[in-house]
């Protein structure tokens, strides 16, 4: 099965807000086309967007913790839910690499974020973990 690499080149914000900025939230990212996600839990919401456009709503937020200049590797390629250990042998080869990730999923995707300064080592680790697992890799910019 081919694999399609997804490389956006926008440079992603993770950010840490107050469960109190979640309405806020939804508001700020009503009409942010692209990427985008909003995960709230007990304790926190986490957003990721475009560092652009956190830079223009930071100041809706105060007292946010922010992650920076993340690039993300996005597997553009539906993941049944019946694939098994997919991600861990992504993780493990980018643990490997001594790459820091934090990684996310949707309905049929999955990605990764790492630090820009990071980017060519993960992405190289990436493809060598998908010839591994026996997946043709196809980049996609």
């Amino acid at each position: 099965m081919p694999i399609q690499l997804d490389l956006p080149p926008t440079v992603f914000a993770v950010a840490s807000l107050s469960l109190k900025h979640f309405g806020n939230a939804l508001t700020a990212i009503r009409d942010v086309e692209g990427y985008v996600s909003l995960i709230r839990d007990k304790d926190e919401v986490t957003l990721i967007l475009a560092e652009e456009l956190w830079h223009q709503m930071a100041s809706d937020f105060p007292g946010a913790q922010v992650q920076l200049r993340r690039r993300m590797i996005r597997f553009d390629t539906i993941l049944d839910f019946s694939v098994v250990g997919f991600i861990a042998e992504i993780s493990r080869a980018l643990a490997e690499a001594d790459i820091s990730i934090l990684s996310l999923s949707t309905y049929r995707t999955d990605a990764v974020l790492v630090h820009e300064a990071n980017y060519e080592r993960a992405l190289r680790a990436v493809q060598q973990a998908l010839v591994t697992l026996h997946h043709t890799v196809l980049i996609q910019h």
